[in-house]
């Protein structure tokens, strides 16, 4: 499916940027083997796209050209929204915010088209995030704007926050707020919320004066969970130990022994973050404590070993 909606979304930009009709020979040569290489996989394929297209209200065009062929194209005035009188400044806002964070599958540069905003010089903004759509976000990105508690359920706990601000990182969004039952600055990871979010009454709480939820949030993804001070002691052979030392600082290093190993301190707040980081290690590494995180840790491997 995502290469099919690639080269749909490539199509649609092949067809809106031609001057003239396009034969399917240069469609297929535009897009650069995105279609199957036997000429009836490409055409069933295309067939299919064309279907795609007009079922979604695209404009798509064909017409006989002189030597008997057809000729495809969209008519982009038919295809554009109207003049929205934007400014070359808000126009280049819009292709920064979509090229930054695209937001679904569904709109981003399709957007862009329709708006007649669309880069087709060749040298616009590289997308640095593809975020998936999900329907926390719209409730919680109003709440910040009201100012507005929000409640939702987290790893199995109702909690009632302050959503301060939002952002996205390493391909996630991220609410950073006050969390009342904690009474704390905490950080969760949007997608990773349970259920309905439930807005509360506007103009709840005021967000610290000077707060920035890009330097609340670390740019280590272990420590970003609903503790943020949570701490995993984990042994790792000498095999390992210069990596580890190297990655998690000489500061945390709590104890060497002869043969090479090191103990060390590893932010756990985030448990997939960690997890992750700790199976990176293989057998290497062994979690020591707190009890819980090993806990967690010998229920998770078991439990991809019973999947094995």
């Amino acid at each position: 499916m995502a290469d099919q909606l690639e080269r749909l979304t490539n199509l649609l930009a092949v067809l809106l940027e031609t001057k003239v009709p396009l034969t399917l020979d240069r469609i297929f040569h535009q897009m650069q083997g995105q279609y199957p290489k036997e000429l009836a996989g490409r055409r069933g394929a295309f067939e299919r796209d064309k279907t795609i297209l007009r079922g979604q209200g695209i404009p798509l065009q064909q017409t006989v050209l002189g030597d008997g062929s057809t000729g495809y194209w969209i008519d982009r005035r038919a295809y554009e929204l109207g003049d929205l009188g934007l400014t070359d400044e808000e126009k280049r806002a819009l292709q920064l915010a979509v090229a930054a964070v695209r937001l679904g599958v569904d709109w981003g540069e399709d957007a862009l088209l329709k708006l007649g905003t669309a880069d087709s010089s060749g040298d616009g903004v590289d997308m640095t995030a593809a975020l998936p759509s999900l329907e926390a976000l719209a409730p919680l990105f109003a709440a910040h704007l009201s100012r507005a508690i929000v409640e939702f359920t987290y790893r199995d706990r109702p909690r009632r926050l302050e959503p301060w601000g939002l952002l996205s990182r390493e391909g996630f969004w991220y609410v950073v707020g006050f969390e009342h039952e904690a009474d704390a600055e905490r950080t969760f990871r949007v997608d990773r919320i349970e259920g309905e979010v439930a807005v509360g009454a506007e103009a709840s709480f005021v967000v610290p004066t000077g707060f920035n939820p890009a330097l609340a949030f670390s740019d280590d993804p272990k420590m970003v969970g609903p503790a943020s001070a949570a701490q995993a002691t984990v042994r790792v052979d000498a095999l390992r130990a210069h990596r580890v030392e190297a990655e998690v600082g000489t500061h945390n290093v709590v104890e060497r022994t002869e043969d090479g190993t090191v103990i060390v301190q590893v932010p756990c707040a985030n448990v997939d973050a960690f997890q992750a980081w700790l199976f990176g290690l293989a057998d290497h590494a062994v979690v020591l404590g707190p009890p819980e995180v090993r806990t967690s840790v010998i229920g998770w491997l078991e439990q991809m070993a019973g999947a094995a």
